[in-house]
């Protein structure tokens, strides 16, 4: 069915051992035989033959190439060769010169082909294309700073500074008479910047709608943005505003949704706004994984709360079930708004934004009122794209920096050499024993290191190292209970005789309300500013005092401190700038106290050091200290 391929070697072959042999296919020369009955005799080709090099590399005169294939040198049988027509005598010629080029190589030669052929591969290897020199941005470190903290275009920017502080009386002709009464007996007589910039702004316009028509009052206020630093009670600031559209409602329904990303959250929230809706009737329920989702759907059926308060979710589970509708949803508060928009509950997000359009029937922004509140409010102008701002206000503190400090905080950074790394727990037994009668958080950088310094500080303290301290841990291998447990008796305790300490992760850095935190330790450093910010915020809250103590090990540490911490951080002009542990006296009473003893270490402590760590390992090894 197919023809042979023609192989020239086989005809070499064959030509070697005496055989007769065609120099084409069976059927390549069945073809050529019935062209050639139909061509002319006298259509001839013109063939320019290439000469032969002799064992000198000279050419050979044509009379000797035509010798040399008489004589049988081309190893061709010319019997068969000659009956084909002229037309192809071309090619037999080529193929001729080609075999006997073949034999006068010599396998010496080709390596050396070979080689040459390589150099000069070699020699033309690809280079990388030359590039433009790189244009240095040329824009001053105020100038990138501001371009980096301000990423909304097409947002209203207000500024406020901590000067900004006025009694909540001055409030009385925009808030509802028992509203303000609950403020002033529960919380505070006077208002913290952030209250101040967002109910000036803010309460005129929500009071203007409710009085002339609340059909377009979710986009007559517009949707509000507030970056303010931890403790500068950004709850009431949010709070105030709702209670007031809420106070004189007649119907319960649905207008006011509250989401925030831990269940720790939740009960400080609800404790705020129950507080403030004292005496307005308003039904304020939460939703946590704590309660039956069951239990939680029939009682949202029944009766259909006014302000809800959850985590995304458990909120995307009552969305899937009906159990809430967003058709009368006014105002939607993200609280820790950094934090949920990096989180990816069942897509908690997108759907939400997609049942609020379909129950309201209005896919257009501004559907609601969105409050988006941080610490450290993201510039990812693609996640907050997707809430679908409308006419939004951006509340910022009036600095070209990242993020802000609490004022009243005190910043002190303690340098360990490298060479006194492994000392590093001993360092802290040494800082907690400076510290007197103080309540104080750690920091470190995962469960595992929490546990163990915990259980290694215990095992110090009981071979009489250092003072007696009441140390705790809490972490996600804890169970939910547990860790309530220890919160709860964390922010109860008084420290009249001890240090009451507790060691965690950043599970406690945001979103837990204890005004008398002290003291925070960064035992590990934090992986980023962000980070920085909501660990030092929970000290120094509601203009008290509050101290920061970071841990740097080497030089690498110190560098990170300096270009990737500190470079994003604003501090108020009147706030006390960070201190070196290590340059000078310690903060202290007496003068006595000299910074670079904290990490003097004798022979008898270091001794002990070492016990402590062998006991540490034994135990967690399950080997008694005996043994």
């Amino acid at each position: 069915m197919f023809a042979v391929r023609f192989d020239p070697n086989n005809i070499v072959q064959e030509a070697v051992a005496g055989e007769e042999s065609s120099s084409r296919p069976v059927k390549r020369a069945r073809d050529l035989d019935d062209e050639g009955s139909n061509s002319s005799d006298d259509e001839e080709e013109d063939v320019t033959e290439i000469p032969e090099k002799d064992e000198n590399g000279t050419p050979e005169a044509e009379d000797s190439t035509s010798s040399n294939v008489a004589d049988g040198e081309g190893d061709i049988d010319m019997e068969e060769t000659h009956e084909l027509p002229k037309k192809h005598s071309s090619i037999i010629s080529r193929f001729k010169q080609t075999i006997s080029l073949q034999d006068q190589i010599s396998p010496k030669d080709m390596v050396d082909n070979q080689e040459i052929a390589q150099e000069h591969v070699s020699g033309n290897a690809l280079e990388q294309i030359p590039q433009p020199a790189i244009v240095k941005d040329r824009l001053s470190k105020q100038a990138a700073s501001e371009h980096k903290s301000v990423a909304w275009l097409n947002t209203t920017k207000i500024h406020y500074d901590n000067s900004m502080i006025k009694p909540f009386s001055d409030f009385s002709n925009h808030l509802h008479p028992r509203l303000l009464q609950n403020i002033q007996k529960h919380f505070s007589s006077e208002s913290f910047p952030i209250q101040t910039a967002l109910l000036e702004n803010v309460l005129p316009v929500i009071n203007f709608s409710l009085e002339a028509t609340r059909k377009h009052l979710t986009r007559r206020v517009g949707d509000v943005l507030v970056n303010a630093s931890t403790g500068s009670g950004k709850t009431l600031a949010y709070s105030i505003p709702i209670a007031q559209l809420l106070f004189k409602r007649t119907v319960n329904r649905l207008r006011v949704l509250i989401v925030v990303p831990t269940k720790l959250l939740i009960n400080q929230v609800y404790d705020t706004i129950s507080k403030l809706s004292q005496g307005s009737g308003l039904i304020v329920s939460i939703s946590k994984l704590e309660n039956s989702v069951r239990e939680e759907h029939k009682k949202f059926l029944q009766s259909e709360p006014d302000i809800l308060i959850s985590t995304p979710g458990r909120l995307v589970d009552h969305l899937q079930m009906q159990s809430i509708s967003m058709r009368n949803l006014q105002v939607l508060i993200l609280d820790e708004a950094d934090h949920l928009l990096n989180q990816s509950f069942q897509n908690w997000c997108p759907e939400l934004m997609q049942r609020i359009a379909t129950d309201k029937q209005d896919e257009r922004p501004g559907n609601v009122i969105k409050m988006v509140f941080s610490a450290t409010l993201t510039t990812n102008t693609e996640k907050l794209h997707g809430l679908n701002l409308h006419n939004s206000k951006l509340f910022l503190m009036d600095s070209v920096k990242l993020y802000n400090l609490p004022a009243k905080l005190q910043e002190f950074l303690i340098r360990i050499p490298t060479a006194k790394s492994s000392y590093k727990p001993l360092i802290l037994l040494h800082l907690l024993d400076f510290l007197k009668k103080s309540k104080i958080l750690v920091f470190v950088k995962s469960n595992e290191a929490s546990m163990r310094l915990a259980c290694l500080l215990n095992i110090m303290i009981g071979k009489g190292l250092g003072q007696q301290h009441a140390i705790q841990t809490i972490n996600s291998n804890s169970s939910k209970a547990e860790n309530k447990r220890l919160v709860a008796e964390f922010a109860r305790a008084h420290c009249r005789l001890q240090n009451r300490i507790l060691i965690t992760t950043d599970l406690m850095s945001r979103g837990i309300d204890i005004n008398d935190i002290s003291d925070v330790i960064n035992y590990d450093p934090p992986i980023s500013s962000q980070q920085y910010v909501h660990r030092c915020g929970r000290t120094a809250r509601a203009h008290s005092d509050g101290n920061a103590y970071n841990f740097l090990v080497g030089k690498g540490e110190k560098d990170f401190w300096e270009h990737h911490i500190d470079e994003d951080l604003s501090r108020d002009v009147t706030a006390p700038a960070p201190k070196d542990w290590n340059e000078g006296p310690a903060p202290s009473e007496s003068t006595e106290d000299n910074g670079k003893a904290l990490i003097s270490i004798s022979d008898e402590e270091e001794q002990t050091y070492k016990e402590s760590l062998v006991a540490l390992k034994d135990k967690a090894t399950g080997k008694s200290s005996e043994t």
